[in-house]
Parts: structure tokens; sequence; C-alpha cells
């Protein structure tokens, strides 16, 4: 700025020295040359004024809430109409193509006035600005809540047993329609996602067909069930739920068609449309006029130079430098915005993009404006509002109108994804049904209004009695349940005896004392049942058989002494063989796809049991997790593997050991200390250790996680999520996770040649991870034909029985060995 001000005054003084020049030779040619300084002037402040234009219209579309850049915008416009009425009023004397071009001018300056406010109204207005966002949002989503309904209306009617269809095929045939109707909604989903994290419109495409395959097998399915419901005359509301789903999917598909066209047409962005539409045709118009006047008006200098009778040497001379100068003094403003401005907004745009793919950006030094630190406020901000928003529309569907709790569908749902995750990875948990005693009695003495204010506080006295993670749900009525994920039949007692102590203390409500309890039913998953519906129908017998003998809990079916001794046994037997080192490991290589050698190992855990034989390695976990000593475990896997990886790279074979971590893994304190002592111990780098955990167990408590997973990330260590795909992280959180792979659960990569629905879902994981800078593994690979497909869409590395099976590490040094040679 000193620099640009020290020209300015030479400037300043140059001119000075011409003017007295000119002034001594010909007044009248001074006069002439002064006035189309002046014009030139002014069309040089239109020309910065149209830039300054369009500097602020980026500004305000990279944040519309940031600053007043919509008043800065039209003073710009209205102080280039004012600077262009002087022109024309200096040109009115002489008119000629200099002054219809003045006259254009304002034309267009009006013109940029009206799209810059269209162009404002579409940038402030959400619905405008992603029009297929508001339909996906607002449209297809209620067409899925009629469906969804519809669905749990025909499923309710059967496992109520208000309807016995007469042919078997009805209620498996719901069941696989509603799971295909499911991903359906999912495969929108990835498709919306996949249009904001990548620029390829061809993975739009493929994720589109692959909607259309989902959509004509769901057509196909429920035109099965209407024929099957129009042979039934039982059923009250089955024909007329499948006509309504039938009728709302069409819909539904014709609404994303709708979607699609808009996401995939250059209509997604409205404002860069209407920019490359209407601001910049205009703006380029406007340098043209403004290049024709001034080529007009340095004609006009000219002439007039001419005109002179004297030509003066010097004053050329001075001309030149004075031209030279203000060169320098325009290369100056230039440096200038381009280290004040541009470059500290260009490294806030590449900060913004490297925290979306979670990648290294430059550092924003503290000298940068504070402006541009509200710019990442502003983001972060609205990326929260969206997040929530979301939110409440989840929330309407899912909770209970009076309490706020979950419910009903909500607890189907969680209730399903436990079976699932518990099933696949050998977890317990519980479930409890309580109903409220002499509930009718308040009702009727005192009045509903007081019963509903009675259930608000049992409500919040309930979520109170539980973990964060556990589900309270009002059913409907005074019924509700809990469900206790990772949770024993034993814990499951402790927390009905706290909950019976809870509801025993006194309400006040309305002035009026009440005294309230409850009958609890407990079941347990896996020896209570195996499906949602046994487990409530227990559930609801144990509440029953407490209510009738006027206890507070009872379970459907108590532990046998047997049982009790045999697991006893099992645990101290655990105990004794971690002490003496009686556990082993056993190794299933992984390969490189591009190279086809051994890259790693994943540790696996055997036991033989002198008794009972080889235990189940889920059985081993379930009862170090049962009786607390799965650190202790998992500290003794961590040691061994790390000491034979250590082995293999003194054999010369430099490959990485990966090693399972269980969720309780992630809340011991003292994990990193471990870890760190095993890989100094043996003398390992911590890059050659994989840690893997499964998606639930990162999100059974993301906070933590995320925390301790940095500390062993910024130790060096690779951290894997392991069976991705099969649980129901959030995509902000892992952008926020150190993670450095992904593996594609089995139960995907097994069946992705037979079954279409896998084979995207693989595809989608692949290009989601390579998105998100992360190496992709897929394990179950057990054919060549899997094999060949994988490395076609670019998985970087693979595991399974094709490969080779697990096996001990004297036969794994033999297999690195022969593939080496």
């Amino acid at each position: 700025i000193v620099f640009t001000l020290i020209l300015s005054l030479v400037i300043v003084s140059i001119s000075l020295l011409i003017y007295t020049q000119v002034v001594s030779t010909n007044e009248k040619a001074a006069a002439l040359l002064l006035k189309t300084s002046r014009q030139s002037e002014l069309v040089s402040d239109i020309r910065g004024e149209t830039i300054d234009v369009y500097r602020s219209i980026n500004l305000f579309l990279l944040d519309p809430t940031d600053g007043n850049h919509r008043q800065i915008i039209h003073d710009y416009i209205h102080q280039a109409k004012k600077n262009n009425r002087q022109i024309q009023q200096m040109l009115q004397a002489q008119p000629g193509e200099a002054f219809q071009a003045s006259a254009e001018l304002k034309q267009k300056l009006s013109q940029l006035e009206q799209n810059v406010n269209q162009l404002i109204e579409t940038r402030l207005d959400v619905n405008r600005q992603y029009p297929a966002m508001s339909i996906s949002a607002f449209e297809m989503g209620d067409m899925q809540s009629v469906v969804n309904s519809q669905f749990s209306i025909l499923l309710d009617e059967i496992e109520n047993g208000d309807f016995e269809p007469e042919s078997a095929k009805i209620y498996p045939l719901l069941l696989k329609t509603e799971t295909l109707w499911a991903k359906a909604i999912s495969q929108v989903r990835i498709y919306l996602a996949n249009r904001f994290t990548s620029f390829s419109k061809d993975i739009l495409v493929i994720q589109a067909d692959s909607l259309e395959s989902i959509y004509y097998k769901l057509m196909h399915q429920l035109n099965n069930l209407q024929a099957l419901y129009e042979q039934e005359t039982e059923s009250f509301e089955g024909l007329a739920a499948i006509n309504t789903s039938l009728e709302t999917v069409q819909q539904w598909h014709k609404t994303f068609g709708a979607v699609r066209k808009i996401t995939e047409s250059n209509h997604w962005r409205e404002d860069s449309h209407l920019m490359k539409s209407s601001i910049l045709p205009l703006l380029d118009d406007i340098s043209t006029i403004l290049f024709s006047i001034d080529t007009h008006l340095k004609l006009a200098e000219e002439s007039t130079t001419r005109s002179l009778k004297t030509n003066n040497y010097k004053l050329i001379f001075l001309l030149v430098v004075t031209i030279v100068l203000f060169l320098i003094y325009i290369l100056a403003i230039h440096v200038s915005l381009d280290v004040m401005i541009f470059l500290p907004i260009s490294n806030v745009a590449l900060a913004l993009k490297s925290k979306a793919f979670d990648t290294q950006g430059p550092d924003l030094v503290s000298k940068q404006s504070k402006e541009t630190q509200h710019l990442i406020d502003a983001f972060q901000e609205m990326d929260h509002q969206v997040n929530k928003r979301q939110d409440a529309l989840e929330h309407q569907a899912l909770h209970d109108a009076l309490t706020g709790l979950p419910n009903r569908v909500m607890l189907h749902e969680r209730l399903e994804y436990h079976l699932i995750s518990s099933t696949r990875n050998k977890n317990r948990f519980s479930l409890l049904m309580l109903d409220l005693n002499n509930f009718k009695d308040v009702n009727d003495s005192l009045g509903h209004g007081v019963g509903d204010m009675l259930l608000l506080k049992i409500g919040e006295r309930l979520v109170n009695c539980v973990r964060d993670i556990d589900t309270v749900a009002r059913l409907g009525g005074d019924e509700f349940a809990i469900l206790l994920p990772e949770t024993s039949k034993s814990k499951a007692e402790t927390v009905a005896i706290k909950i019976c102590n809870c509801l025993a203390e006194e309400f006040q409500i309305m002035n009026h004392p009440i005294h309230s309890g409850a009958s609890i039913g407990i079941v347990g998953f896996p020896s209570d049942g195996s499906d949602s519906k046994t487990l409530l129908q227990h559930a609801d017998i144990a509440m029953y058989n407490a209510k009738r003998n006027r206890l507070d809990y009872t379970f459907y079916d108590e532990n046998d002494d047997e049982y009790g001794r045999h697991r006893m046994i099992i645990t101290n037997d655990l105990r004794e063989a971690i002490n003496r080192d009686s556990l082993e490991l056993h190794f299933q290589p992984q390969i490189n796809m591009q190279t086809s050698k051994i890259s790693g190992a994943e540790a696996l855990l055997r036991w033989n049991h002198p008794d009972f034989g080889y235990i189940q390695p889920e059985r081993i976990i379930e009862i170090a997790e049962h009786s607390g000593i799965i650190n202790e475990l998992s500290n003794w896997v961590l040691e061994n593997a790390i000491r034979q990886c250590s082995e293999w790279h003194s054999s010369g074979f430099a490959i990485s050991v990966a090693v399972n971590l269980s969720v309780h893994n992630l809340v011991y304190k003292k994990l990193c200390d471990q870890v760190k002592g095993c890989l100094d111990k043996y003398n390992l780098e911590s890059k050659y250790l994989i840690l893997e955990i499964t998606e639930n167990g990162m999100m059974a408590n993301p906070g933590r996680s995320i925390e301790i997973l940095k500390q062993l990330n910024s130790m060096g260590i690779h951290i894997s999520i392991d069976d991705f795909g099969t649980g129901f992280s959030s995509l902000s959180y892992l952008k926020q996770l150190p993670v450095n792979e992904v593996k594609i659960d089995k139960s995907f990569v097994f069946e992705m040649e037979q079954n279409e629905s896998d084979a995207t879902i693989v595809h989608s994981i692949v290009d989601l991870g390579h998105n998100l800078g992360l190496q992709v593994i897929a394990e179950g690979v057990e054919d060549e034909t899997t094999r060949s497909s994988l490395e076609k869409l670019g998985c970087d590395y693979a595991q399974g029985y094709l490969i080779s099976k697990p096996m001990d590490a004297d036969s794994f040094l033999e297999k690195i060995k022969s593939t080496a040679a």
C-alpha cells in the first residue's frame, strides 16, 4: 500500500507538470484532453466496479450469510450507473458512437441489476437452489412414509394374529418385499450422496440403473402379493394396502425420474446455471462496451493531440513515463490484491475442500482476515443445520407424540438391527416389556390429563434408569419396552430392579400424590427367541406372568444351574489359558490385487479346550466381555500377533498383521500404552500393525472412539473398519475418523456374482472408499470369478478361502516362502 501511494504521488506530480505544459501551449487542447481524461477515468471506474460486482457475487455465492454482499453488489451497480450518466452528459455536446455505446451500457447495467436480484433470490431459497433435494426430501419422503405404513399394517395384521393367510407364501414375500423397498430407499440416498461426493456422472448413471433393477423386482413382488391377497377373503386391510403401495411406489419411481433429470442436468445448482447463462454474458457485454467507449475516447484523444501545433518531445517523454508508471501502479495493485485477498480466499477454499474429503489442506495462518474465519464458521453451521432438520423429520416419524420416546416402529427397526448384528457378531441383548400397575384407576379417578402427565414423568424416569445406547419405547397406552444392547439377562435383571425402585417413588402431579409401579417381563437373545416376533411375544408373556403373580419382574425362561456351572468353568479356564499362554493364533493371508503377493495377515484367535474341544472365537469374546477380562485377552492377542509379525520381518518378509479390537477395548484407558509397549518390546514399526474395529463398535461411543483412534493413528498405526456395510455409521463420523482402509463384509462378497444388489453394494463401497482416500479390502473371496470381478472394480486387497484358510504361524511362514519363490 505504501508503494502504491508513492507511485500515486509520482503520477500526480507528473500529471501536474503535463497539465502546466499543456496550458502554456494550448488552453483549448488542454481542456479537451482533460475532459477526455475524465471520461477515461469514469470508464476505468465502471470497469473496476464491474470487477467488484463479479468478485462480490462470488463471495455472496460462497456464503450468503457472511457480510452485506447483497447491498455491496447493488451499491457497485448504482455507482457504475452514476458514472455512466456523467459520461453521457459529457458526450451530449458531441453525440456519436461513444454516446450510443454509453446508452447501450445503461441498458446492460439495468439488466445486470435485474439478473443479480434473480440470482440472489435463488441463492437464498434452498428449494430453488437445489430443486432436486427439495423433491427428494418432501415429495419422495412423504411417499416413503406411506409405503412404510402400509407394510407395517400388513405385517402387524399377520404378526398380531388378526389375519392368518391361507397361502404360506404371503408372510415371507411381505418380508422380502419390505427389505427390497428399504434397499430402494437406501439406493436413492447413495445416489444423492454420490452427487455430492463425486464429480463423475457415470457413478450417478450406475446408481440409477441399479435402482431401476431394484424397482422392477419390487413391482414384480408387489404384483405377486396383489394376486395372493385377491385370493384371501379374511384380510381386512391387505388388498387395499397392497394397491396403495403399488400406486405410491410407481409415483415414487416417477418422482425419482424428475429428481434424476434435475440432478444430471445443469440445473442441479441453479445459481451456477444463472451465473453461466445470465450474469457472465452480461459482464462480457459490458466489458465489450467499455472497451468500445475506451477506444472511441482514445481516438478522440489522438485527434486532439494531432491538433496540437507544437510537438513537444519533452511532453511526449513525460507522457511515456506517466504511462509506464501507471502500468506499474496497476501491477502493484494487482500484486497487492493477490497477496491480501485472492490468495487467502483460495487457501480457505482449499481448506474447506480438504475438510470435506478428510485430506491434508493448507495451513490457515493467523494473519488471514476475520472474514475468512467467518466463512469457515458459516460453512460448519450450514452443515449442522442441514443435519438438524433431517433429524427433526426422522424424529417425528419414529417417536411417540406424547412422551417423545421412540415408538413401536423405531423399536421394531432397532430390534431387527440388533438381531442381525448380534447374530453375525455372536452378541447378546435383552428386551424388557413393562406395563404400569393401576394406571386405569388413575385415568378413571383423576382424568386422562393427569394420566398423560404421569406417562410423561414415567418416561423421564425410565430414560434416567438406562444407558444412552439403550432404547426406551412407548408401545401405546401404559405399555413400554426397553431394549438393552450387549446386555445379558443378569444385567437386565439389575436394570429391572433399578426401574422398579425408581417407579416406586411417589409422583406429584397437579397436587395429587400418585403411587405407581410396574410389572416387567424379561427376555434375552438368543436364549428366548431368534426373531423379533418371538422375543416380543415371550416378553409379553413374561410381563403378564409377573402381573398375575404380583411380582416386580419375571424371566420368560430362567437359566438352569447346569448351564451356569458350564459357563463358570469355561470362564475360569479362559483366565488360566491367558495366564498360561495356552491360547493359539492362526493367520489368514491377505493379498495385493495388483501384484497377487501376500501383503499381510489377519490374526484369528483359537482355543482348544481340554474338555470341550475347539470353542468358537465369538464364544470366547462373549465370555471375556461378560466376565470382564476382554482387555487381558486383547492384550494377549496383540502381543503375540506383534511378536509373530516381528519374526516374519526378521526372516525377510516385511508384511503387516491385522488384529481385531472389541468395543470394550475402545473405552480402556491403557489401550494406547499397551499397544506402544508391545511395538517397542518386539521392535516392530507401527505402520505394520492394523487394528480392525467394526462399524457398530465405533458407533457405540463415537466420541470416545474418535479420541482413542486418533491417538493410535498419531502413533503411525493403521485403522481399518471391519464388516463395512453391515452397520449404520454416519458418513459425517466416517470423515472424522482417522481411518486408512475399509473392509467389505463377506456377506456381500459371497453372492456378488449371483445377486446384483450385492454387486452394486460392493461397487458403491469401493467407489466411496476411494473417493474418501481409503484402501479397500474384500473378505470372503472364495472363487476366481469373484476375485476377477473385485479386481475390475479396483478393490485393493482380498482375503478368503480362494487365497488360503487360516493357518498356524509355521504353516503361514511356509506359505509366504512358497509364494515369494
